[in-house]
């Protein structure tokens, strides 16, 4: 090899570690940029020339600057939006035309019209479209259609010496003189707004027990509005118990509480027979008590805040009381994520080699799991990049040295011919 063709090897060394420090100097600079995978630069050498015996180099060249898709640790935050992504996958983002990106930072906020958006504005996508809360911000009242009471009923009870009221209309006293036991709950009706049902129940022979459901009768009756008697809603019904304690629901008779015409100009409201149940209620030699009631109504709600769980199931939590489910968050996993390719603001393309985006729920097809009020943070290791920055540096100088030896060299034989 001639003097200036170690010359040009030594400058195709200078390229190759000018560009390692580049590559380092991009992934120092991105130490706390959550999401960011460091990059790692690979090396070959140019191919040699034989002259004789002797096989000579043509330096180095830079093959390419790889990301390295390594698990990030994952730092927890007290912001609900905060995602990250434990395990393969990234989020799929939309800008405003529809283009598709993917990402592993998980910095989102709710933007002006309630989307989940990245930094850059980029929608988060779900199940159905843009994460959007803007359809969900009040959730309407339901009226109540079905209850659930379960209880024991005191079978050491005796009759009451008071019979049942013989008119629908009655006072407090008539309908609980008449009953061993009352339970008070409270349902909802079409304009969420609230109303006291009284169920009593009133033993009438061994292993039977009659109930009657009333309700105030100034919320039914608008020519008496101050009025403090209880107007019985619907026939009431019977409940017979087997000798061991169980309820007997082939024997027992369950009706409608109907007759809920609220004056307040809710919706007329009947709570069928079928919506009514009692299943698991007893009948043992203890105290009466309710077990446990539940009611399927609610009054209106603003949402108050989400929460999001692995599956990325979103699910919003209203003033209410309720949880609702809002969307799913995606994830998108690739056959070859190494050949993805970079657009900046840590987004990805997908590429020929890296093979589409198969999209799907968190936790299923080889996608990880999300872990909300949490960022992964940057892959960079500083000691490692400090290390590949002094041997780039070290490397550099000694192909500098190589050039100015080279030079002086090709000077002394310049000086020969004169």
């Amino acid at each position: 090899m001639s003097i200036t063709g170690s010359m040009y090897t030594a400058s195709t060394a200078l390229g190759a570690f000018g560009a390692s420090m580049a590559v380092v100097g991009h992934n120092i600079a991105n130490l706390n940029t959550a999401g960011f995978k460091a990059s790692r630069v690979d090396f070959a050498d140019v191919l040699p020339t034989l002259s004789g015996d002797l096989e000579t180099g043509h330096g180095v060249y830079v093959v390419g600057a790889n990301r390295i898709f390594t698990q990030g640790a994952l730092e927890s935050t007290s912001k609900v939006t905060d995602l990250a992504i434990g395990g393969n996958g990234f989020f799929v983002l939309h800008d405003r035309t529809g283009g598709s990106y993917y990402s592993r930072a998980g910095q989102f906020q709710l933007d002006s019209a309630y989307n989940m958006v990245n930094p850059q504005g980029y929608f988060l996508q779900g199940l159905s479209g843009n994460i959007s809360l803007a359809a969900q911000q009040n959730q309407p009242a339901q009226a109540s259609t079905n209850l659930t009471l379960v209880l024991n009923l005191d079978a050491a009870a005796k009759t009451p010496a008071s019979p049942i009221p013989g008119t629908l209309d009655a006072s407090q006293d008539a309908w609980l003189s008449a009953s061993n036991f009352s339970i008070i709950t409270t349902i909802y009706d079409s304009q969420g707004e609230a109303h006291d049902l009284n169920f009593l129940f009133r033993k009438t022979a061994p292993n039977t027990w009659d109930y009657r459901v009333v309700g105030a009768r100034s919320e039914l009756d608008a020519t008496v509005p101050n009025s403090t008697e209880l107007r019985q809603l619907g026939a009431g019904g019977t409940l017979r118990f087997n000798s061991n304690g169980t309820l007997n629901v082939g024997l027992s008779s369950i009706t409608d509480i109907a007759g809920m015409n609220w004056v307040n100009g809710a919706a007329s409201q009947t709570i069928a027979a079928a919506g009514l149940s009692f299943g698991g209620s007893s009948q043992y030699g203890k105290a009466s008590a309710l077990t446990s009631l539940v009611q399927n109504g609610w009054p209106p709600g603003a949402l108050s805040t989400i929460d999001i769980d692995a599956q990325g199931n979103v699910r919003g939590l209203y003033s209410n009381g309720n949880l609702q489910f809002l969307n799913t968050i995606q994830l998108a996993h690739f056959t070859n994520v190494d050949d993805l390719e970079p657009f900046g603001d840590t987004l990805f393309l997908p590429t020929v080699e890296s093979g589409p985006a198969q999209v799907g729920p968190a936790g299923s097809g080889g996608r990880g799991t999300i872990v909300s009020g949490s960022l992964e943070l940057s892959t960079v290791d500083l000691a490692a990049e400090f290390v590949t920055m002094l041997i780039s540096q070290r490397a550099f100088q000694m192909n500098s040295r190589v050039i100015s030896t080279a030079d002086e060299m090709y000077s002394v034989a310049a000086e020969l011919k004169t």
